[in-house]
């Protein structure tokens, strides 16, 4: 089971905003902060705003909040509003399906058990979840600095 790195910094903002509760982020700091591209960071951020995961305030004071407690968030909801498809191999995509052994073979059924399964256990985790009391947000530039003293 894989997912793309579009959900993977869905996933990256969501933590970054949860960590930060009571200010608001820039898409550009969190790019920094991850060192992804920020042209990339808009589309992933348009999403999750659409989606209802993260509020976006327009203008001078602006920036990215969380749209929901990080208790209410849950990660299977993230990663399936994230992702086009869940074609784990070949023969779950119609369009694409070739495979000889079809419709016999028993590896169809076994992925779909185990997809769910995968499924089931990010449905389980919310945000708040994968926070620790002593993860902490700083840009880039404080962490050089403090590693200079």
């Amino acid at each position: 089971m894989q997912i793309t790195s579009y959900t993977d910094y869905a996933l990256r903002v969501l933590i970054y905003l949860a960590k930060i509760p009571k200010r608001q982020a820039t898409i550009t700091e969190i790019a920094d902060f991850y060192n992804i591209s920020r042209n990339h960071l808009v589309k992933v951020v348009h999403q999750l705003g659409g989606k209802g995961f993260v509020k976006t305030t327009r203008g001078k004071g602006g920036g990215l909040s969380l749209q929901r407690p990080p208790e209410m968030i849950h990660i299977g909801e993230v990663v399936r509003s994230m992702e086009t498809h869940f074609h784990w191999v070949e023969c779950f995509d119609p369009a694409q399906q070739q495979c000889r052994l079809l419709p016999g073979c028993g590896l169809k059924h076994l992925l779909a058990r185990a997809g769910d399964a995968y499924l089931q256990v990010l449905d389980a985790a919310t945000l708040a979840d994968l926070l620790s009391d002593t993860d902490t947000v700083e840009s880039p530039k404080k962490k050089m600095s403090d590693n200079l003293k």
